[in-house]
């Protein structure tokens, strides 16, 4: 499966996401660790609900930081696409 801006990302049951101090920790579903997300990457995480699509997400991300929700759709659908690969996303296509 590959995510497009109108795939709406979920988190796998059982993944989960926590900040310790500065770092932000991703567990998945078997208890290994993802570590290391950047601030971005960690924003992108809280706001994957599975309600919003992969272009809200990114709509978000783009407002709160300034820049252009283009340039952060193709950041964002990459960095999901790594989250899917490692077992910690599901993805319902279109809204």
């Amino acid at each position: 499966m590959s995510f497009r801006a109108d795939s709406i990302p979920r988190r796998r049951e059982g993944a989960d996401g926590q900040r310790f101090g500065e770092d932000f920790v991703v567990l998945d579903p078997d208890g290994h660790m993802l570590r290391g997300l950047n601030e971005t990457a960690s924003r992108v995480w809280e706001l994957v609900d599975g309600r919003r699509t992969a272009r809200d997400i990114a709509s978000v991300v783009a407002s709160e930081y300034g820049v252009d929700v283009e340039r952060v759709l193709g950041d964002c659908l990459s960095f999901l696409e790594r989250l899917l690969g490692q077992g910690l996303l599901d993805a319902e296509v279109h809204r």
